[in-house]
């Protein structure tokens, strides 16, 4: 796993797919924060995104698809 360092975000169309999300994170043994969504992403989505880091987010992506969590990258000044 990849340490500190540049950071990404998900985004995700509802609260509890981010806390889902976020307890398969920590379960998966990767660090994540919660935290607001950026104001300029769409108000459709969730107000919640996960703060992880960025070299980790393929794999993370990977394991939320495999537990069926549909999710949203960002990385504009995450």
């Amino acid at each position: 796993m990849n340490g500190p360092g540049r950071r990404a975000l998900l985004l995700f169309d509802t609260t509890h797919a981010a806390m889902e999300a976020e307890e398969h994170i920590i379960t998966g043994g990767f660090w994540c924060d919660v935290v607001p969504r950026p104001p300029q992403v769409s108000d459709s989505l969730c107000g919640l995104a996960i703060e992880v880091y960025a070299g980790e987010l393929t794999e993370i992506e990977a394991l939320l698809t495999s537990e069926g969590i549909v999710t949203e990258s960002y990385q504009g000044g995450a």
